[in-house]
């Protein structure tokens, strides 16, 4: 049999990659922890409205009229949950927008049917033009809706999402009132639709947590945190005409995180809180999503999208080649260089076990599925840090073109 030898210059070299990967997973773990424990909640506000007399509802709910945007495209088969949830909402001032953006399937006959059935909710039906060439087809779709509006606040949501809560819209509405903010985010409950999500999900979660958790969003000092999650956010008319509508960024990919930054960077107030109890939204976009985050960011920034995508590499697949390679040496190891490996094996094997608790911590907080899919990790991670790479290739290759909902975007300025 093949035994890998590490002699004691490639055994230093691996021990300080590994003291490494345990050093950033000791405080990946602990910031997860943290930022779950801190975390404002959506839910929390229903034991403040019933506790408390000065909370002026009548002003936070009737006196505001909010404008409910769906853009829709080609979601024949998530609309009408989603438009269900919406017409059951106990808000008693709102319009919703159904935005038909250039469907093939049915989604446009469905937003009729549901105008025509529920004339004083669904009030608009916008069957969007075909977008100009510079303008991504979300934010196209979204900037119809708006033309469209009423509303001193708009509510955006994806067509794919379901407010799980009839108040929903009521709470988050006073949350927005109250706390005197110009915008608010709500992180949904994601719902995986297949094996490979929940075993991917969980480590992705836990690295865009580092970026975009609400400890870091809520910071009104940290201007380079802002974030929407675009499947459910509200901002105020005034605010969202201040920084220039989805107009600002037309030709965004990733609109939500673009049209969070500006928001923080012109010092409007935002926040974020975990509504995982109140609104539930499908992780789709399969292995395409990393696609999303990889391309944009590799457009911008080449070698630092290299240094992060090595860095990830070295977090989630490392460990788990390192400790076989480390036992296979062990027993032919000097007496110094055997205690050497005992440590490295040591090391990777902590670092294993806390990679796997931050999937735990992810599945039992955020996506709510059976914890069995920890145990999953070492593929999630091999399968996302691969998955980077793929598409940092194809970045080069294909000068930057994003494929996604049915249409290919070159980076940053057009579609094709």
């Amino acid at each position: 049999m093949y035994i890998i030898f590490l002699n004691l210059p490639m055994l230093i070299v691996l021990t300080t990659i590994s003291i490494f990967a345990f050093s950033f997973w000791s405080y990946l773990i602990m910031y997860l922890a943290m930022s779950i424990r801190k975390s404002p909640k959506l839910a929390s506000l229903i034991t403040i409205r019933s506790q408390s007399t000065t909370l002026d509802t009548s002003q936070s709910s009737i006196g505001r009229k909010v404008s409910v945007i769906i853009p829709a495209r080609n979601e024949e088969k998530t609309l009408r949950k989603c438009l269900d949830s919406l017409i059951e909402q106990d808000y008693p001032n709102f319009e919703i927008i159904g935005v038909n953006d250039s469907s093939s399937d049915n989604t446009g006959r469905i937003i009729q049917e549901y105008h025509e059935a529920n004339p004083e909710r669904m009030t608009v039906v916008v069957n969007a033009e075909a977008k100009p060439h510079d303008w991504s087809g979300k934010n196209w779709a979204c900037y119809q809706g708006y033309l469209n509006s009423t509303g001193e606040i708009f509510l955006f949501m994806d067509a794919d999402t379901v407010l799980s809560s009839p108040s929903t819209i009521s709470i988050a509405v006073s949350y927005l009132v109250n706390e005197k903010l110009d915008a608010l985010t709500a992180r949904p409950k994601l719902l995986c639709e297949d094996y490979w999500a929940k075993i991917t999900l969980p480590i992705l979660l836990t690295f865009l947590h580092l970026k975009y958790s609400a400890l870091r969003i809520n910071n009104p000092e940290n201007k380079k945190s802002g974030y929407l999650f675009g499947c459910f956010y509200l901002v105020t008319k005034k605010t969202y005409e201040a920084i220039g509508t989805h107009n600002a960024v037309k030709s965004e990919i990733v609109e939500d995180a673009a049209l969070g930054r500006k928001i923080k960077n012109e010092n409007f107030s935002l926040k974020a809180v975990c509504g995982e109890h109140h609104i539930e939204s499908v992780f789709r976009g399969k292995w395409n999503v990393l696609q999303r985050i990889v391309i944009p960011r590799y457009y911008k920034d080449a070698t630092n999208t290299y240094l992060v995508i090595s860095v990830i590499f070295f977090l989630t697949v490392y460990p788990f080649l390192v400790v076989p390679i480390s036992f296979s040496t062990l027993s032919l190891s000097s007496n110094t260089n055997s205690f050497l490996v005992k440590i490295l094996v040591t090391i990777n094997l902590v670092t294993v076990a806390m990679l796997i608790s931050t999937s735990l911590i992810q599945l039992k907080f955020g996506l709510f599925e059976n914890l069995i899919y920890a145990l999953a990790s070492p593929i999630g991670g091999a399968i996302i840090s691969f998955g980077f790479i793929f598409y940092l290739f194809d970045a080069k290759r294909n000068n930057n073109v994003i494929s996604w909902r049915g249409r290919k975007y070159t980076c940053h300025c057009s579609s094709e």
